[in-house]
């Protein structure tokens, strides 16, 4: 594992792979996040604002959950969350449903690709002649 700073704190922690934030600042999180949905239980369809300003949340750690996918507008016209590659609106995570599909096709096209050129290497190398060399013969 690696030393980092807490994306939230600033504090340094050891990087379990996970999260950005050190293990204080990920209860924080966990905490806020339950209270949105405890909230949202009680205030079905509630807005982003509304969840902001009654449990005093921050909209950038809401728009976090958004992103993350924990958290989806219910709501049909949104323009709280776009697309990170076109910028139309989606109700959750980073991408809409087509640059899902291109960014998924695009990755299996990559990974033929190097399978395609570790076999033809393969291939090549086990092509490849020798022959023995006799050093006498050379001098």
């Amino acid at each position: 594992m690696r030393t980092v700073n807490c994306a939230r704190c600033g504090r340094l922690y050891e990087y379990n792979g996970i999260s950005d934030y050190c293990p204080i600042c990920m209860q924080y999180d966990e905490a806020n996040f339950q209270r949105i949905k405890e909230y949202l239980n009680e205030h079905p369809k509630a807005t982003v604002m509304q969840v902001a300003t009654g449990l005093d949340i921050p909209v950038k750690m809401i728009k976090k959950y958004l992103r993350e996918g924990r958290l989806e507008i219910v709501e049909a016209e949104n323009f709280f969350l776009e697309c990170e590659k076109c910028g139309v609106p989606i109700k959750t995570g980073r991408f809409c449903d087509s640059c899902i599909r291109d960014l998924d096709s695009g990755i299996k096209k990559v990974i033929n690709e190097a399978k395609s050129n570790i076999n033809n290497i393969n291939n090549r190398r086990s092509d490849e002649k020798m022959r023995y060399l006799d050093k006498n013969k050379i001098k």
